[in-house]
């Protein structure tokens, strides 16, 4: 079930392309939504920016746009409603980056481990890092978008809404767990709560995230009342008395 634009599927092979695409499309809304130059400059780079993250979140669903643009002012809203929305995801990822004592990745943002032959980057997209095979060349099926970077590790950020989707997660985690096996670094998935955080319903699926993440050997970390990232505790009662 793939995203569709302009009839042609959305994938990791062209996404740089239709970011580029993406760019110049909210560029050419300039004088229609009465932008200064550079407010639009600002909302293509964002809206560029965003064509990863929408990959990631919507990418095993079935989603069909007839033009470049529709997709452009899709992510426009998306980022319209978002733009204020405490805890969101890219607010999160600086924090998460902090916590490893890492960076939010990005092709201008690898740690020396990340060489050109086991990355795939992409201006302003979060990279592609690939596995490192038992002959120490790139695996080239083993690869995982990677939201922060470290000397010492590679992390991916979250919400509770990831476990809605738990074949598409559980897929990201092993990825991510291998990929960072090969290349002995520490996996970490950092779960925050979001604007929409439901206590009542958002608890146990925390506790299921952790509880895949750790199956292939991805450190779970989760967000705590203070706003903060902790590691998550191992123990069912004290994760949730940490999400409380």
């Amino acid at each position: 079930m793939p995203i569709v634009i302009e009839g042609s599927e959305l994938t990791s092979a062209n996404i740089a392309q239709v970011a580029d695409d993406v760019k110049l499309a909210v560029l050419g809304m300039e004088s229609e939504r009465g932008w200064t130059k550079e407010k639009a400059i600002e909302q293509g780079k964002n809206a560029k920016i965003k064509v990863g993250k929408y990959f990631g979140t919507h990418g095993s669903e079935d989603v069909t746009f007839s033009t470049v643009r529709e997709f452009a002012e899709r992510l426009l809203d998306e980022l319209s409603s978002g733009a204020k929305a405490a805890g969101s995801g890219a607010d999160r990822e600086q924090d998460a980056a902090d916590a490893i004592k890492g960076v939010v990745a990005s092709g201008r943002n690898l740690p020396s481990w990340v060489t050109k032959e086991f990355s795939k980057t992409f201006e302003d997209l979060d990279p592609d890092i690939y596995a490192k095979n038992t002959s120490g060349k790139k695996d080239e099926s083993c690869t995982v978008k990677a939201d922060v970077l470290s000397e010492h590790g590679i992390g991916v950020v979250g919400p509770p809404s990831k476990f809605d989707k738990k074949g598409h997660t559980r897929g990201i985690f092993k990825m991510l767990g291998e990929v960072a096996r090969s290349h002995e670094k520490e996996a970490h998935s950092f779960i925050y709560r979001g604007q929409k955080y439901n206590p009542s319903t958002d608890v146990e699926k925390i506790v299921s995230l952790t509880e895949w993440a750790r199956e292939f050997n991805v450190t779970p970390w989760v967000e705590v009342s203070s706003g903060d990232f902790v590691k998550a505790e191992s123990d069912g009662p004290k994760l949730r008395a940490q999400l409380k």
